[in-house]
């Protein structure tokens, strides 16, 4: 019955509780039979996902709530029936700033001069459509650069902690006409530094704690593909428990290097943890069980970047009309080790 259903706000998701859901979804939808709206005028719903999750039908908004913003939930129960609604108001932000930039990778303090992109890692979540006049590339003298990331693209993880900043392709790859008229964003011997200000709010819209810089020197491009038969296995003992090390000549991407690699052996994968080190030139996986004796294979996706946007057998602009993505057909290789 309605007077036992009740609408509930966690986490940033909200939860229809004491209502037995069908197995199936309406057939316009869950949407249909719940919608949250912002304030109380004619305004459509918000944008999200749902999901069943332990006999409660959960939405999802696509973008975290705004502080000081009023939300009205409304559930419509099948079969008719009274309406449900709740109200619910976002708390206006905390005064004190908590969030900061944690990271930038690459860490390395010398790229090349077609580095293709840069990951952005903040302490909490954060609002979105600020990047492009919060983020700024300076030259050797303080000045601007215009131009160095591609317009209007912001790239976020689901939680708004981690921000994906392409360079622009254009001028990266050879033979396309911003390459030749502008030339790359970073040059071969110059220096720069990326600021990143302060006053970026948060998701609650509170500054961050501090700004960020990140001073770093452009080196020679890397044109050449990741070759597997050039990186380096360290096998652990059998018996112990100590890494699996994994060296490559030159850094890759540091998000790819932490899903793209893992390990089988003839009982299956192997279960451990990755950390990347050494400026992203060192994999680590660190077993949960001892090794055991026997052959291994590691399996390397090959989608896995370096930090030119080379992957595993192509290498980036070896075709100017090529679209830049993050999903592109992969295939995976695999490099045996013995665990002796």
């Amino acid at each position: 019955m309605a007077e036992s259903v009740s609408i509930q706000l966690q986490g940033g998701a909200f939860r229809v509780m004491g209502w037995n859901p069908p197995r199936a979804q309406p057939a316009h939808g869950w949407a249909s039979v719940f919608a949250v709206y912002t304030g109380s005028g004619a305004l459509p719903p918000l944008l999200g996902s749902y999901a069943i999750e332990a006999g409660a039908l959960v939405f999802r908004p696509s973008f975290p709530l705004a502080p000081g913003v009023q939300y009205r939930a409304v559930f419509h129960p099948t079969g008719g029936g009274t309406a449900v609604e709740k109200i619910f108001d976002e708390p206006s932000p905390r005064t004190a700033p908590s969030a900061r930039v944690e990271q930038v990778y690459p860490s390395a303090e010398v790229l090349p001069s077609n580095q293709l992109r840069l990951y952005i890692y903040f302490s909490g979540s954060m609002s979105r459509g600020e990047a492009g006049h919060r983020i700024h590339m300076l030259d050797a003298n303080g000045k601007v650069l215009p131009g160095a990331f591609l317009p209007g693209e912001e790239l976020w993880d689901p939680s708004f902690q981690r921000l994906t900043m392409t360079f622009d392709p254009g001028r990266i790859k050879r033979g396309l006409t911003s390459n030749e008229a502008m030339g790359p964003p970073i040059v071969e011997g110059k220096r720069y530094t990326l600021v990143i200000d302060r006053d970026w709010p948060d998701a609650r819209g509170v500054p961050l704690v501090e700004g960020f810089r990140k001073a770093f020197r452009g080196g020679p491009a890397e044109r050449n593909p990741p070759d597997p038969k050039q990186w380096r296995i360290t096998a652990p003992k059998a018996g112990s428990s100590q890494a699996l090390l994994l060296n490559f000549p030159t850094p890759m991407n540091y998000p790819l290097l932490q899903r793209m690699l893992h390990v089988s052996g003839t009982q299956g994968n192997v279960a451990g943890t990755v950390s990347i080190d050494k400026q992203e030139t060192e994999w680590r996986l660190l077993p949960q069980q001892p090794w055991k004796t026997g052959d291994y294979q590691l399996i390397v996706d090959s989608a896995l970047e370096d930090l030119a946007g080379n992957h595993v057998g192509q290498a980036f602009d070896i075709d100017v009309f090529q679209h830049v993505t993050e999903h592109i057909a992969t295939k995976t290789i695999s490099l045996p080790f013995v665990v002796r």
